[in-house]
């Protein structure tokens, strides 16, 4: 929850542009070549992020453009011939350029790609930008508006691995136990067998809030490579898929996110090439928390963890935030816990307290200088 202020230099008078009840989120993207207006995004009253403009003389406020996903950024190049708009649109980036006359100007197209940080030269005649996709790490690549030609500059894969033998994810989606709709990520290993069972492991983002997407993972598609089912879970709770589903795991931490963890086995069971005995969790910081849940919440569920470096004590780390976090923690309280207010909720949501309930191997990585 935020809001934007405009400071005039000349006459050092700030104004809130943006004042509002509840909780609504902006971010001041780019002013005018004229200096009359400021574009911005906001998901005031909307499930998702959207770009709005504000009359600087008037102060009048319209709608510039909506997606059915949230816009991410937005700027204006140089001399304001082009618009660029990023939309994170189902766990993969979408670009949009558009002219003066607001016409959508033609993309270089890549199969299984996405475009980002696109950045159009001084001139406005050209434009460089970063492809990756499941299979292939960003590689730098520069466009010519006047030609439509595109050039590759690097090639970042690893000569020593053959892209072929890489995995493209697959966005996949299933009902949780209460009905809501999880989305998710499955890598599956190539060269399976007629009636060949591999074991899995989910894999969990960080956080909480995080979103695991469809670029490239170098650790995901080593343990695709070496026969893993991976399914990345994006439980409840996480960006990207609207207001509703990111607070629905407010206060409810190591509960009903795990719930939905724990409903993803019955996703990759109904696959037909897991095998159901064989079933891991992996996750790192946040991630590394549901790890730890898992294991010692639902002890039964999964057959091994691997804990990278997540937060089994919550009453630690949230009295360990420092003063100077300021709103940043007053967030995280609001959506974890106080632990001057809910302790006992914390605790009970802690792993670290209930360590005796494992029964599976667990394996955590921790860094020795680790303050959290």
């Amino acid at each position: 929850n935020n809001d934007i202020y405009l400071y005039d230099r000349e006459s050092g008078e700030t104004l809130d542009l943006t004042e509002h009840e509840g909780n609504a989120s902006f971010s001041p993207q780019y002013f005018s070549p004229d200096g009359n207006h400021l574009v911005y995004t906001t998901d005031l009253d909307k499930e998702f992020t959207y770009l709005m403009t504000y009359n600087i003389k008037t102060g009048e406020k319209t709608l510039l453009e909506k997606a059915d996903w949230d816009i991410s950024y937005s700027y204006l190049s140089r001399n304001g011939k082009y618009r660029v708009v990023a939309i994170n649109e189902d766990a993969k980036t979408t670009m949009k350029v558009y002219d003066q006359s607001n016409a959508l100007v033609k993309l270089p197209e890549f199969p299984n790609g996405e475009i980002t940080s696109v950045n159009i030269s001084p001139s406005e005649q050209l434009m460089s930008f970063y492809v990756s996709s499941s299979t292939s790490p960003r590689n730098l690549y520069v466009y010519n508006f006047e030609n439509g030609e595109s050039q590759q500059l690097t090639n970042t894969l690893s000569p020593d691995i053959n892209q072929a033998d890489l995995v493209e994810g697959e966005t996949v989606r299933f009902n949780s136990f209460d009905g809501m709709e999880i989305p998710a990520l499955l890598y599956k290993p190539k060269g399976l067998q007629p009636g060949e069972k591999a074991p899995a492991t989910l894999w969990i983002h960080g956080g909480p809030g995080g979103q695991t997407r469809l670029g490239y993972s170098a650790v995901r598609q080593y343990l695709v490579n070496h026969g893993y089912v991976v399914l990345a879970v994006n439980n409840r709770g996480s960006s990207g898929y609207g207001k509703t589903f990111y607070q629905a795991d407010d206060l409810k931490h190591g509960d009903a996110d795990l719930q939905d963890c724990v409903e993803s086995k019955k996703l990759l069971a109904e696959l037909g090439y897991v095998d159901m005995n064989r079933v891991a969790i992996t996750g790192g910081s946040y991630g590394g928390y549901m790890v730890m849940a898992a294991m010692t919440f639902t002890p039964e569920e999964f057959d091994a963890g691997v804990n990278i470096f997540g937060v089994t004590n919550w009453l630690r780390t949230l009295q360990s935030i420092p003063p100077w976090w300021g709103s940043f923690r007053e967030a995280l309280y609001a959506e974890l816990g106080n632990p001057e207010t809910d302790s006992l909720a914390l605790y009970n949501k802690s792993p670290l307290f209930f360590t005796q309930n494992i029964t599976k191997p667990v394996l955590v990585l921790q860094g020795a200088n680790d303050p959290r």
